[in-house]
């Protein structure tokens, strides 16, 4: 019997169930799946299925940047247009995006067989694997005022107060607030503190 490694990393329970029942259809007689979840080292795994939120994207991740050469790796986004190719940061260049708002379950069958396929019969190509380089990727970092302010947000901090702090004025703290937003494509504020909790998570 042929062992698949799959991680599904995704906060959403019902996506990550939906994606394992879909899996294990697939990977009936000879081939089995093993899963796990929010792995922190991919450099076994197979298929790598992650979820991004907004800002996301648009941010280094070395984990992804580390995986298993050759290795399958399906994006799963709620973004209603991704960045052009010139934009997109080089760990995600050339890789399976499939939208949370679009993808109906055949389409997500047929992706994840066609990847379970690929993974049966790897290529030369594949054990050979494509070095992933950090060279000229348009990833996006906070500037030192921006960072001020995301700190402080993260602190439980008001405008007013990271304003003093930094002795600036409040309205040139808000500036810098909107300029993250702008920065990261951020559309609202439930966006912003979503993308504040993975700064946290990852500073």
């Amino acid at each position: 019997m042929r062992n698949i490694n799959v991680t599904i990393n995704t906060r959403n329970a019902f996506v990550r169930e939906s994606l394992v029942a879909m899996v294990n259809d697939l990977t009936r007689g000879d081939l089995r799946a093993r899963f796990s979840w929010h792995n922190t080292d991919l450099s076994a795994e197979d298929i790598i299925i992650c979820e991004v939120i907004p800002g996301e994207i648009y941010l280094c991740n070395t984990l992804i940047k580390n995986r298993k050469r050759g290795s399958s790796l399906i994006i799963l986004h709620s973004y209603d247009q991704l960045p052009e190719d010139e934009f997109m940061i080089n760990c995600l260049k050339g890789v399976i995006f499939v939208s949370l708002k679009t993808a109906s379950i055949p389409q997500l069958l047929t992706i994840i067989k066609s990847e379970l396929q690929h993974c049966m019969t790897p290529t030369a190509t594949d054990a050979a694997g494509r070095e992933l380089s950090c060279a000229s990727c348009p990833h996006r970092v906070l500037s030192r005022s921006q960072t001020a302010v995301a700190h402080g947000i993260l602190e439980g901090l008001d405008m007013s107060k990271i304003a003093a702090l930094q002795r600036v004025s409040p309205r040139t703290a808000a500036y810098h607030k909107n300029k993250i937003m702008e920065k990261y494509s951020l559309n609202n504020n439930h966006e912003f503190f979503q993308f504040m909790n993975l700064l946290r998570e990852r500073w």
